[in-house]
């Protein structure tokens, strides 16, 4: 444990969970771009472009030059101490785990798969699943056929991955597969006797200072490995650093030079030419590779420029690769080699950093039909997020929604007019995008916050925006209240589909779900 967090465990202890967050925070040392060699104009910029984007949500962006933090930005309601959800980006993590157990002569790329689960490969073995080596599951050219069923369905996942089949010969076609990744970590589990999350604490989480990493595991108590992974923007900066200085942090080797290098050069090719490494991904940008998670979640690495560039988000369409096109060409360009002179947009940048903010529900902040929204609680049709019931109240610091759910009893959240206003929320409650997985929030112990606002739209129709920051889902709520019946369009961030439901005052209401 970093000396810092020691001086600050019995404050966090004493303040809360938050402020335990919020204590890896600001740790890495902040600088002008222009004693960088880059304009903050430019960097304005591309803060803009990105949240001007109209297919993503914005949740964090953070650029680095020279080890220095040079521009980084949290719109409300989000904020540095929140974690993130980072889907695949958690597959470099386990890379590295992997390049570290071989530097530890635990096992070695050339291993088969096979010779680590003998009591758990089928009865009969086929040659093709003989020769899968750990470089195959590092590489996405396993031959496995590619599934989310063993997720979805089975609790025994390795033993149901090593009967999945084989299509391809082993190294001959690159087919991405979440799975193969959580072979991985299976395996740093197997020969080291700890999960990979507990394995990486002292020889990645705790040198880099990150105490805050939570990480998914599964029915059978295994870390996912290609997702999962939960962590701050500075600390995914952190992890960029690392693999921008090869693997060296303050004077200590952590994970072998040789095998960053490894790591970020293109092992095999996806069929559109896509370069892919040791679970990275290689860039259009020369040098460049990037751990790259759903829903456009980033770490780029940037040797030519020594720069990192970190983005949290919930994106939709080709957002990812427009944030992506800005980068390479328009900030990097204007990168040079030695400081430029101090300049008045550094404070115009630091001002419109503590500006952005996500937007606000459009409307009034009081009801201009009859009111018959208040106190009065409505019975919902059945419906893919759980809720059984809804009501509205109106209170001194804002507008509340309740919310009665099967499994976490009933969820009150408070809405800001204007403004955000934060309350906690059991995980269950909490919306995924991958929920179908078997173990969702494994590992997860404790409440998320959902930060949110309110407006009324017209004649007895409110709109609810809900976000819950320190995951990655929002919710847009759109009711229309009318003569006992409460009708709900509800629209997710990952989903450009809205799902509409409706409720009465009556226990009658139809079990009828429609999705436009």
């Amino acid at each position: 444990m970093c000396r810092h967090y020691r001086l600050f465990l019995p404050l966090a202890l004493l303040l809360g969970t938050v402020l335990a967050g919020h204590g890896q925070t600001s740790r890495l040392e902040r600088s002008a771009p222009e004693a960088q060699g880059i304009p903050s104009g430019k960097v304005i910029d591309f803060f803009d472009s990105i949240m001007n984007l109209k297919t993503t949500e914005i949740h964090s962006a953070l650029l680095m030059r020279h080890g220095k933090v040079i521009g980084e930005i949290y719109p409300r309601p989000f904020a540095a101490e929140y974690g993130h959800a980072l889907f695949s980006c958690s597959k470099t993590f386990t890379a590295a785990a992997v390049g570290m157990a071989v530097a530890e002569n635990r096992l070695s790329t050339g291993d088969r798969l096979a010779v680590f689960f003998p009591g758990l490969l089928p009865d009969s073995i086929p040659g093709e699943l003989a020769a899968v080596t750990v470089r195959h599951l590092l590489t996405m050219t396993s031959g496995f056929h590619p599934t989310d069923r063993i997720r979805n369905t089975e609790r025994e996942w390795v033993k149901h991955c090593l009967a999945n089949g084989i299509v391809s010969a082993p190294g001959t076609r690159f087919a991405y597969d979440s799975m193969n990744t959580y072979l991985l970590s299976a395996i740093i589990q197997r020969v080291t006797g700890q999960t990979l999350l507990d394995y990486l604490k002292p020889r990645l989480f705790e040198p880099l200072c990150i105490t805050e990493a939570k990480w998914e595991y599964s029915p059978e108590g295994i870390t996912c490995g290609g997702w999962g992974l939960h962590l701050q923007t500075e600390s995914l900066a952190k992890f960029g650093q690392l693999l921008l200085n090869k693997g060296a942090w303050h004077g200590r080797q952590l994970i072998p030079e040789t095998w960053v290098e490894e790591m970020m050069r293109p092992q095999v090719y996806r069929e559109d030419g896509a370069g892919y490494g040791y679970q990275m991904w290689t860039c259009s940008h020369p040098d460049a590779a990037r751990a790259d998670g759903a829903y456009s979640q980033y770490i780029i690495v940037m040797p030519g420029e020594d720069m990192v560039a970190v983005i949290t988000q919930c994106a939709q369409g080709d957002a990812g690769s427009k944030e992506q096109q800005l980068l390479y060409g328009r900030l990097l360009p204007c990168a040079v080699g030695h400081p430029l002179p101090a300049s008045s947009d550094y404070g115009r940048l630091q001002r419109k950093a503590r500006a952005y903010s996500l937007p606000f529900a459009e409307g009034s902040r009081r009801n201009a039909g009859t009111n018959a929204a208040y106190g009065r609680e409505y019975a919902l049709e059945g419906n893919v997020f759980g809720w059984r019931a809804i009501s509205v109240a109106q209170g001194k610091d804002g507008l509340s929604v309740r919310l009665k759910t099967g499994e976490s009893g009933s969820v009150s959240v408070v809405c800001g007019y204007k403004e955000w206003l934060s309350s906690p929320v059991e995980c269950r409650f909490v919306p995924h995008p991958r929920g179908a997985t078997l173990g969702t929030f494994n590992g997860f112990d404790r409440p998320f916050t959902v930060s949110s606002c309110y407006a009324w739209k017209g004649k007895d129709e409110l709109e609810a925006r809900m976000h819950f920051v320190d995951w990655m889902s929002s919710l847009k709520i759109n009711i229309r209240f009318s003569q006992g019946q409460a009708r709900l369009t509800v629209l997710t961030n990952y989903d450009s589909k809205p799902v509409t439901v409706c409720g009465t005052q009556e226990n009658t209401a139809s079990q009828a779900v429609e999705t436009k």
